[in-house]
């Protein structure tokens, strides 16, 4: 049995460490592998998550470090003269736990990314200036500059109202298009 526990932990490990060398180096192949055996790999499925609810217990990430991990703790009971049927269940149970934790910090992680990218509906909320007088509803646009995420942007801008002076301070109130904002005078 012990011959198994270090071939299966032997080969995980290897595996494992093509997988954290790929992913350092910025080529993940997570899609392909899950493509491949069929399972849903926790980076993939987080990759555009917000929420730890997209977090998936069962991945290909989980099985790699179960394995690997509860290979060697196994092992390691055996030989410190454990029975076989209580190493392989500590060091599979072990295996897990870490399988669980080593997908959820790789989740956690992914999620910090950000591409930077400013969308027109960030600003929806926002105060902002005119920069450009708005004409009265339905007469046309005009430009308002808005701080969305540290920036500040310059929009389109509509009223519903009244003529909308520039240098006013206005909130927006939602998107209308692409670049294009409703707003009202918060004065």
């Amino acid at each position: 049995m012990e011959y198994t526990l270090y071939w299966i932990g032997g080969i995980t490990t290897a595996l494992f460490m093509i997988r954290l060398v790929l992913m350092l180096i910025g080529v993940d192949g997570a899609a392909d592998a899950a493509s491949a055996t069929g399972a849903v790999d926790t980076l993939d499925a987080g990759h555009m998550a917000s929420d730890a609810a997209d977090f998936k217990v069962f991945s290909l990430m989980t099985l790699l470090v179960t394995l690997m991990m509860g290979s060697w703790i196994a092992v390691g009971m055996l030989e410190a003269g454990l029975a076989p049927w209580i190493a392989l269940v500590g060091g599979y149970g072990v295996g897990f736990g870490g399988g669980v934790a080593t997908s959820y910090a790789l989740f956690s992680m992914k999620k910090l990314e950000s591409d930077g990218t400013v969308k027109t509906e960030d600003a929806v909320g926002l105060k902002g200036t005119v920069y450009v007088k708005i004409p009265e509803a339905g007469q046309g646009k005009g430009q308002i500059q808005v701080t969305v995420k540290g920036r500040l942007r310059t929009f389109d801008a509509v009223s519903d109202g009244p003529e909308i002076a520039s240098f006013k301070t206005v909130a927006v109130m939602s998107k209308v298009e692409n670049n294009l904002l409703r707003v009202c005078p918060t004065e």
